[in-house]
């Protein structure tokens, strides 16, 4: 029986490498104040090293990726323009496809976010104001994000080819998410390249939160890029803007708005046939182990 698993186990492991395979990992445990187009300061721990960032993104600190104005670093892209402003853009050298992948899960984990306007005496948070993600190819974008809502709310959203804008509001969550979110929250695509098929859904950051399904959509065959944008109603309105405010969110040592991002994964899902294998191998070690004992 040893010598049976001595010969499964590296098959065992093959398999599992073919399939399970995570083409972007960004864990952003790299060198404080280290931006994203430096892959000497931002790591990519995925098999697509050869993917690049177009310009520099908000900076690294302490396991995050800040996008907006934290205490030590400032992005203040996000506030120059209103609309989808502070686009930042991860290329892949070459577009993937189903000879890459065909299924598969595109992840991003934020730890935390305040998008309260605190640093404005009069507290008045624009609508619209967040981040918003997108998967990018010849059949157009799957997009998702998390963004203020009207009356004070706070949602997550879809929208992009083949699909309508969709949003779940921040109390359809296990803890209702708001402007300010000390557990943060994650967002998700799930895809197929063969059918172009993708969903999105997105959940709070509690452990054993339950997904909140978003919208659905097609066309997506190919991933040419991975597209970060910050969703600004008014120019300052993430903290840029001093004029009448109580602090000045552009100062090292005051936060404005701004959301941490704790990773970013793109993963190959095993195809059924692998687990097929899998499931064979064991079962042939387990009529083997019964024939010995008899």
């Amino acid at each position: 029986m040893n010598i049976l698993f001595k010969i499964l186990l590296p098959a065992v492991c093959v398999a599992n490498l073919a399939t399970a395979q995570a083409l972007v990992d960004y864990q952003f445990n790299d060198t404080n104040g280290g931006d994203v187009n430096d892959p000497t300061e931002v790591a990519n721990s995925g098999s697509e090293s050869d993917a690049a960032w177009n310009f520099g993104v908000g900076k690294v600190q302490n396991g995050n990726l800040n996008y907006g104005y934290t205490s030590s670093f400032k992005f203040n892209q996000v506030d120059l323009n209103s609309g989808t402003t502070a686009n930042r853009k991860l290329q892949f050298a070459d577009s993937l496809t189903t000879s890459d992948m065909t299924q598969y899960s595109f992840t991003v984990d934020f730890a935390k976010w305040d998008l309260r306007q605190f640093w404005d005496p009069n507290n008045v948070s624009d609508t619209n104001k967040g981040i918003q993600i997108s998967l990018d190819g010849n059949g157009g974008s799957a997009t998702l994000g998390f963004t203020t809502n009207a009356g004070g709310g706070f949602r997550a959203f879809s929208q992009g080819a083949g699909s309508t804008f969709t949003q779940v509001n921040g109390g359809a969550f296990t803890t209702q998410l708001n402007r300010f979110e000390a557990l943060g929250g994650v967002l998700q695509i799930n895809g197929d390249l063969s059918t172009g098929l993708w969903s999105a859904q997105a959940k709070d950051g509690e452990a054993g939160a339950e997904w909140q399904t978003l919208g659905n959509g097609t066309g997506l065959t190919t991933i040419a890029s991975i597209t970060l944008a910050a969703r600004t109603p008014t120019a300052g309105s993430w903290g840029g803007s001093s004029s009448g405010a109580a602090t000045d969110a552009t100062v090292s040592g005051t936060a404005g708005d701004y959301l941490m991002i704790d990773s970013l994964d793109l993963t190959a899902v095993p195809e059924p046939s692998s687990y097929a294998l899998l499931a064979g191998m064991l079962a042939l070690a387990s009529r083997v182990m019964v024939r010995r004992r008899q």
